[in-house]
């Protein structure tokens, strides 16, 4: 059977939201999302984050737009251009990756 592929349309003030079917844990030094609902395309697995996509996700916890995470992210990491120029495409690539795979989801009322 060939899966549709949903169009998620999304700006910079859409509100995102992390999925609850997947549990941010922290094991050590190590942030690890556990899935914890059903048909997850990780199911029986757990996926490591790296200290910014913690950061994100963290924020998407509680429902942030894309513009809201890309200026905590300035905040947070800030350097020279050059980095600028990478946190805005690590955190759009990020988003993109996330709704792909259904980490991410649109809020209802946005």
């Amino acid at each position: 059977m060939d899966e549709e592929k949903k169009t998620i349309e999304i700006t910079e003030n859409t509100r995102l939201k992390a999925n609850p079917d997947y549990i941010l844990r922290q094991i050590g030094d190590e942030c690890i999302l556990v899935p914890v609902g059903e048909a997850t395309p990780f199911e029986n697995s757990m996926l490591t984050l790296n200290e910014t996509a913690a950061f994100m996700w963290k924020m998407f916890m509680e429902g942030s737009t894309p513009r809201e995470v890309l200026e905590a992210a300035m905040a947070e990491y800030e350097s020279d251009e050059e980095d600028k120029a990478d946190i805005i495409k690590g955190v759009y690539s990020y988003i993109m990756q996330s709704l792909q795979l259904g980490l991410l989801l649109p809020e209802e009322n946005n």
